[in-house]
């Protein structure tokens, strides 16, 4: 089906749960992307009956805006408000000729770094009219944001080196499992307190018992005694801010780590820019415990010593940091944000140096010793 007003064929609209965003991998059974929906005809009649030409409108966002924004009745029949908000996802589409169509809890156009969900779009337009501006500007940004993610998608699909383990693995020690009360004197079981996934909203407030962490500081001292033992590293002792004590591993080659190590959290640091909390977040609706806590710890550091530690920046026109933890198992993580904001210019600076005398952005593994510590 053709179109008088997009430039292109029309489509239905895709079913509940079917990709539509463009580097999902094609299905053998089904069809291609829309990106031109049917079905907003009974809007394009109603621009007629007042005397608007559609066609003119199908390029234009802000003028298609306006014109939504000041026909509020266009709310008051769902069937009007559904074809509208139709008509200005092909509208999108045309702006940004790489968005299609996907259906979730409503309508969507978009690619995989945005996705708008239409109905609220044009509720929006005759809501919050004074909202144009912006959203025009967030539009302005789509394509980088789209080739930085092309980027970043380029990256992740790369092999890793080869992991460099010792002989001996590490093993984590006996944490102790105190008991933990609620206010009714019933314990608490961390880990297993939300069955159906669904944690109250009062617990996203709330951290209870932070002091269940403690045992963190146990798998810290057993991954530095496992790391000297394993790898050509120096292993110092520091002070650090406000009195708290840090732990710098230098190794012969790779990535340095910092490791400060407090109750509740750790905080990591290594290479140029990494850093990291665990655990991150301690609420109860988090419902972490120090076992789980553990695991990301120890992946975190046994990763960048086997040389599964990538950092590259800066990445596209927006000067992102990429990083990826890939453990030994072959278990990956990847991240992607801007620097941290209390890093100087300078600090990025020589960041970016360091790290593009690496390959391609892995650190190398560290060094084992050829004679094991006992």
């Amino acid at each position: 089906m053709s179109s008088d007003v997009f430039p292109g064929p029309l489509g239905p609209m895709p079913e509940a749960g079917a990709a539509a965003i463009l580097w999902m991998p094609p299905q053998a059974d089904a069809s291609g992307p829309v990106r031109f929906v049917d079905g907003f005809e009974p809007f394009t009649d109603f621009l007629r009956s007042h005397g608007i030409d559609p066609a003119p409108l199908a390029d234009d966002l802000a003028a298609t805006w306006n014109v939504v924004a000041a026909r509020p009745e266009i709310l008051d029949r769902a069937d009007l408000a559904a074809a509208a908000a139709r008509f200005v996802g092909n509208v999108i589409a045309v702006v940004h000729p790489a968005a299609t169509w996907r259906m979730t809890n409503e309508p969507e156009i978009g690619t995989n770094t945005i996705s708008i969900p239409v109905a609220g779009l044009v509720q929006g337009m005759v809501q919050q009219p004074d909202q144009r501006d912006e959203f025009l500007r967030m539009l302005r940004s789509w394509e980088q944001d789209d080739r930085d993610d092309e980027e970043m998608r380029a990256l992740s699909a790369e092999d890793a080196p080869a992991a460099v383990v010792p002989a001996r693995a590490y093993v984590r020690p006996a944490l102790p499992t105190p008991l933990f009360f609620d206010d009714r004197g019933e314990v608490i079981r961390y880990g297993r307190r939300w069955p159906d996934g669904t944690a109250p909203e009062e617990s996203y407030s709330r951290e209870s018992h932070p002091e269940r962490f403690a045992p963190l500081l146990l798998v810290v001292d057993a991954l530095v005694d496992h790391l000297s033992r394993e790898y050509e590293v120096e292993a110092r002792r520091e002070a650090g801010e406000g009195g708290t004590e840090r732990i710098v591993l230098a190794p012969a080659r790779g990535a340095r780590v910092i490791i400060t190590p407090t109750v509740p959290s750790v905080r990591v640091e290594a290479g140029a820019l990494f850093h990291a909390i665990v655990p991150s977040c301690v609420c109860d609706a988090c419902d972490e415990t120090a076992e789980t806590a553990a695991d990301e710890l120890e992946r975190i550091l046994l990763s960048v010593a086997a040389g599964g530690f990538r950092e590259k920046y800066p990445v596209g026109r927006r000067a992102w940091l990429y990083t990826e933890i890939r453990s030994p198992d072959g278990e990956r993580r990847e991240s992607s944000s801007g620097p941290a904001p209390d890093h100087s210019a300078e600090d990025h600076e020589r960041a970016a140096a360091l790290l593009s005398g690496l390959d391609d952005g892995w650190w190398p593994a560290w060094p084992l010793r050829s004679t094991v510590r006992t």
